[in-house]
């Protein structure tokens, strides 16, 4: 309360400017309470001779005050003292002689040692030798003018001794007051001081925590001026996308949407803010920052939407989290997802398949037992063992391409330095094993020294398969039947090709030759598995097949394979 009424309610940042406003404006109320008092006790004296001088000292107390409150600190210390001092010495002037009006300079001299600042010590001297040189003159003019008739000896002394007491008592009054005072802002003071340390330091813990949590969760800060549609990054913000701390200064949101989020989010985050709805919610989604080597990273953005008074977005403060792993994770696990469904969708077919094309062979050996058993003719004995033996070999090859295909789908790769024209000379001698496909001309176009990094067992495979294939699928009514091996080196690719002059496959055909069991009808000769086995041993190797066909007029085959294949 009284702190408003010296002060008013504004802030004074320096403890030692609000100590010496308080002692101005306790020195401004002393002097007004000093004036009244006067008035009243002259008038119960019947004395109205000095009532203009008691009006001066109420109106310098009123003005300090009005200056102190006006915050001119320094014109209050200096009115002050001065009218102090002014008024004193005009009262020791003209009251009666030898009266001791001249003690009152005793407070003034108080008043001046206290009020002015302690770091200000020659301007506090200053005051005082003025203090006491106005003393000095009052007091010798006193004592030098003869007493006036009408004043009796009693009187002045009296009047002495009254002007000795009150100087003395005011002195102490004041510095009793102003020693109170002054503790009891300096209590104040302290104990706001102690709240304003403790909770510096409460801040201070509660911004470390904030920090640490921050840099534990490793987040990127935003804030979005919504007026001025500038956003500022913290520096964990600009690390997370690879720019320094001097980087990426005054973003705005039209370059943020343009440069740095991915087109498909920037279109969705153009929307949404055109929704007051979403706006106003916190929200959260996913979403890709371009970072500065130019490549996207999955990001989590999370904020809130603050607003003003009018309900308007004011600011959106948020953060980012790096996901781009735990993305990359997710796809992963989708994509093996899908390879492991179209796993079990091609197990479901391999077992339905291979149990049909195993059931048929055996049902037909076991007939084929059950009727030699029951014939004794040599000839009809010798036919039957030869069926019985194509059976087995239908059997044994369906086996092998199983086996193959179980290898593949379960064995890693098992890289070696193969030279590529043996390989073709040997698997084709082991399969010309027929007297007619002795027939089949084998035309080389490689290179004697074309090396290839691979794995020499599936290149086996694909090689028996597509060459097995030119030799069983070839044109028994031509004269010139001929199986052409041809590659090649391309870079850091391998072309292989295997034309022939056979049968050729119709169109409607060619695009599904590779699908698991997949015969263009009934009497095809094999399981259907064989070119399926081919594409997944090449997938394998890193590499693709195609094939370009016309009926009657043969097939070629050409697959390529990468000189190293990546190793799982």
């Amino acid at each position: 309360m009284i702190r408003n009424l010296l002060l008013g309610r504004k802030h004074i940042p320096s403890r030692k400017e609000f100590k010496f406003a308080m002692l101005r404006g306790q020195f401004a109320l002393i002097i007004v309470v000093l004036g009244l008092t006067y008035i009243v006790l002259d008038y119960q004296l019947g004395i109205d001779t000095f009532y203009l001088y008691y009006v001066l000292l109420i109106t310098v107390g009123v003005f300090t005050w009005w200056l102190n409150r006006q915050s001119y600190y320094q014109g209050a210390t200096f009115f002050l003292l001065a009218s102090l001092n002014l008024l004193v010495f005009i009262f020791a002037s003209t009251d009666q002689p030898n009266s001791g009006v001249f003690f009152y300079f005793i407070p003034t001299a108080v008043i001046s040692l206290i009020l002015v600042r302690y770091d200000q010590r020659a301007l506090a001297f200053g005051f005082v030798s003025l203090t006491v040189l106005l003393g000095f003159v009052a007091y010798s003019y006193d004592v030098s003018v003869a007493t006036r008739p009408f004043y009796s000896e009693e009187n002045f002394r009296m009047a002495f001794k009254i002007n000795f007491i009150i100087s003395l008592v005011v002195s102490c009054f004041i510095v009793f007051f102003l020693l109170k005072r002054s503790y009891e802002s300096e209590s104040s003071l302290l104990e706001s001081e102690q709240k304003l340390t403790e909770t510096t330091k409460e801040l201070r813990r509660s911004q470390e925590r904030f920090q640490l949590a921050i840099e534990g969760t490793r987040a990127g800060i935003y804030e979005w001026q919504f007026q001025t549609q500038e956003i500022f990054v913290s520096p964990t913000y600009k690390n997370l996308l690879g720019y320094s701390e001097d980087e990426l200064q005054d973003l705005s949101i039209k370059t943020y949407l343009k440069d740095m989020i991915h087109p498909m989010d920037a279109d969705r985050l153009t929307r949404e803010m055109g929704n007051p709805l979403l706006l106003k919610s916190p929200y959260q989604y996913e979403l890709q920052l371009k970072t500065k080597s130019g490549a996207y990273k999955w990001f989590l953005d999370s904020g809130v939407v603050k607003l003003n008074e009018n309900s308007e977005v004011r600011v959106i403060v948020g953060s980012i989290i790096d996901i781009h792993e735990r993305k990359q994770a997710e796809a992963e696990i989708n994509l093996k997802n899908l390879q492991l469904a179209k796993t079990n969708e091609e197990l479901d077919r391999f077992v339905y398949s291979a149990s049909h094309d195993m059931r048929a062979p055996l049902s037909s050996l076991l007939g084929l037992i059950h009727l030699s058993e029951k014939t004794d003719a040599p000839q009809e004995l010798h036919l039957y063992m030869d069926m019985m033996k194509e059976r087995i070999k239908t059997m044994e090859g369906f086996i092998k391409e199983v086996t193959d295909y179980s290898r593949n789908t379960r064995l890693g790769l098992t890289v070696t330095k193969v030279m590529l024209r043996p390989l073709l000379e040997e698997i084709a001698r082991g399969l010309a094993f027929s007297v007619d496909q002795r027939k089949v001309r084998i035309l080389y176009q490689v290179e004697d020294e074309l090396w290839v990094t691979s794995d020499l067992s599936r290149l086996k495979v694909i090689l028996n398969n597509l060459i097995s294939n030119a030799y069983k699928y070839h044109d028994h009514e031509k004269t010139d039947r001929y199986i052409r091996l041809n590659a090649f080196r391309k870079e850091a690719t391998v072309f292989v090709s295997i034309e022939d002059n056979g049968k050729g496959i119709g169109q409607e055909h060619v695009h599904r030759i590779f699908d698991m069991f997949y015969r263009a009808s009934e009497n095809s000769e094999g399981s259907g598995l064989g070119l399926y086995i081919v594409k997944e041993t090449l997938q394998k190797l890193g590499g693709d097949i195609s094939v370009t066909s016309k009926v009657n007029g043969g097939s070629t085959f050409t697959f390529s394979i990468p000189d190293q294949p990546l190793l799982e």
